[in-house]
């Protein structure tokens, strides 16, 4: 089974920070899924709500058994939230800014953590996760706008994590926008409005099918960050998700691929040490000294 969730709001109620691209990167990604086989449900807007958001993808990695596929893509505003719970080092927590509220980081985390072994899930965020809102271009040739929203009695920072999960650890392949310290922009590329990196991500995936996710990666690493768009997509998770080919599932049973390690280099043979008493191979020692040491 290959199913995926895409969601992407652009309408935020009330609010002064609407977007243009979010709904055409959830119909993106969904097209683009559809033709690696995936059965695709796609929420815009007031439909992508907390708890319809918690409940697709808790249903998402619920249905997921031992061989099968899913992808969960979002596009819209991300935040901070003060942390509740003690594990951010910077007393916040980072979160998707949904319709009608914030998924903090830490709810999001409690849902994957439920992911099936041996099932394959790519988790995509087309989101800010820090950053401050900048003004607008009029022009829409030039437009380019932080999808960040900032939580009403905190100033913005950048973040800085010291307990993450080890990529190692990770089960599910996470790629977004940019890092935890810069924006991710809605944009005007082609005469379209999309996400920088939706648009360039998809691009890459259709122009490589066959490529791994690092050989997908290294290519969209080509087109951002630009001097437009200064985003840098981030893909973690561990080296035998990301050496995997674009959604192609496991058979049911055969665990993740870790790459083979890299032989260990023969040591070089070393010449004996010369005589403490001789000036000369004291000299020589003192000079491979240095040379090993700078």
């Amino acid at each position: 089974m290959k199913k995926a969730i895409c969601i992407g709001i652009n309408n935020y109620p009330g609010m002064f920070n609407d977007l243009k691209g979010c709904v055409n990167d959830a119909n993106d990604w969904a097209e683009v899924l559809t033709e690696f086989g995936f059965d695709v449900s796609v929420l815009l807007d007031e439909q992508g709500t907390r708890e319809n958001i918690k409940a697709a993808l808790r249903d998402l990695v619920s249905s997921l058994s031992p061989g099968d596929y899913g992808v969960f893509t979002y596009s819209g505003h991300g935040t901070y939230n003060r942390d509740s719970s003690g594990d951010e080092s910077d007393s916040y927590d980072e979160a998707l800014y949904v319709y009608d509220g914030i998924l903090l980081d830490d709810e999001l985390r409690e849902i994957l953590d439920d992911l099936t072994s041996q099932a394959s899930l790519v988790f995509v965020s087309d989101s800010c996760y820090s950053g401050t809102v900048t003004r607008v271009a009029e022009d829409d040739t030039q437009y380019a706008k932080p999808r960040f929203m900032p939580v009403l009695g905190y100033s913005p920072l950048i973040p800085v994590k010291t307990r993450l999960l080890a990529e190692a650890e990770m089960l599910e392949l996470l790629l977004t926008g940019c890092s935890d310290s810069e924006l991710s922009y809605d944009a005007f590329i082609n005469g379209r409005y999309n996400g920088a990196m939706s648009r360039y991500a998809i691009d890459a995936i259709r122009a490589n099918r066959g490529a791994t996710f690092s050989e997908f990666y290294d290519l969209l690493r080509q087109a951002l960050p630009s001097q437009e768009y200064p985003q840098t997509p981030q893909l973690e998770g561990s080296e035998g998700n990301k050496s995997r080919v674009l959604f192609v599932p496991l058979p049911a049973g055969e665990p993740v691929p870790e790459p083979e390690p890299e032989p260990e280099p023969e040591p070089e043979p070393q010449p004996e040490p010369d005589s403490p008493g001789c000036l000369p191979g004291l000299m020589r020692q003192l000079g491979r000294f240095f040379k090993t040491n700078g």
